[in-house]
């Protein structure tokens, strides 16, 4: 199962009608949206882990000892968590490196789907622990070192398995950008 899989199924689904109720989307639109966004997130993950110019060991160690994992399986037990709203908030800085990244992402997406980019950017705080939990869910082997979970999530993050994921990096923002 992929990322953006685990990321829709979250909650037996429980995501996707609350995406769908808070965007004002039918079942489709919903998916669609999770998917595009899910993508853009996730391409920023993907993007900071892989940078030189960009200290991600805070986003490693998040998603390595994350405790976000949990969240995958019952996602509606945070919807409207005020604390976890703010943890979102938190943790969209280190997925997109700044306020002005998840803009950018609200706005792209928006773009594709019609949607809002003020619905988008309501829905990122709640999107962004997921995303982490999808993270952490998804890796294996267990290891706390930072070297050994870097390579994990680029390993997990190179859709292809050519050794780059700059490529996939690349695939993910055309995907939801066109």
């Amino acid at each position: 199962m992929g990322l953006i899989d685990i990321l829709m199924n979250s909650g037996n689904g429980d995501l996707l009608k609350q995406v769908s109720k808070q965007a004002g989307v039918n079942d489709e639109g919903a998916k669609d949206l999770l998917s595009t966004l899910g993508s853009a997130m996730l391409g920023q993950v993907k993007g900071r882990v892989q940078s030189n110019s960009h200290d991600s060991s805070g986003l490693e160690d998040l998603i390595s000892s994350s405790k976000y994992a949990e969240i995958i399986d019952e996602p509606s037990r945070h919807y409207n968590d005020s604390r976890m709203h703010e943890n979102g908030n938190v943790l969209l800085d280190y997925i997109t490196g700044s306020k002005e990244g998840s803009r950018e992402i609200a706005s792209q997406v928006s773009n594709k789907t019609g949607v809002s980019s003020s619905v988008i950017k309501s829905l990122l705080p709640m999107l962004a622990p997921l995303i982490i939990g999808t993270l952490s869910k998804s890796m294996t082997g267990g290891s706390s070192s930072t070297s050994s979970s870097s390579s994990s999530l680029i390993n997990m993050l190179d859709f292809d398995h050519d050794g780059s994921v700059l490529d996939d990096v690349a695939g993910m923002a055309m995907k939801y950008l066109m």
